[in-house]
């Protein structure tokens, strides 16, 4: 069974964290990383520098704003971002980025989808089988 809440298999106890890049600003050119350290606060190693927790997708559309600063006001700013790969693909130069550095562009058509995915709320639906019998 899947888990979407950012912990980590086997155990599923740790959550995982990202350096993705984020700016101060919602530029898409010639960015600054924003000035917060992230995990690198609490412990002090480089590769945690600009590290921060990954959260879930799950009912993002009512999670505005986005990133850890609040950069992003919308879903699609954050879609932009990731695409053109994250941090390194805006200006950013960083080391320890661990989201991969070249453009995703994904295909017009399914980038739309993955919007259209992203921005309903998630409404939980069990199996048939779990359903409360009234």
């Amino acid at each position: 069974m899947p888990f979407f809440n950012s912990t980590v298999p086997p155990h599923f106890t740790h959550t995982e964290s990202e350096v993705i890049g984020v700016p101060t600003r919602p530029d898409t050119a010639n960015a600054v990383i924003d000035n917060d350290l992230g995990k690198y606060n609490l412990f002090p190693f480089d590769v945690f520098k600009y590290a921060f927790k990954t959260t879930t997708v799950r009912n993002a559309a009512l999670t505005a704003p986005y990133m850890h600063n609040g950069v992003y006001s919308d879903l699609e700013q954050v879609m932009d971002f990731y695409n053109r790969g994250g941090g390194a693909g805006i200006g950013i130069a960083l080391d320890n980025q661990t989201l991969p550095p070249r453009p995703a562009q994904p295909k017009q058509r399914r980038a739309k989808g993955y919007y259209r995915f992203y921005s309903q709320p998630y409404r939980y639906d069990p199996h048939p089988l779990y359903r409360r019998q009234t």
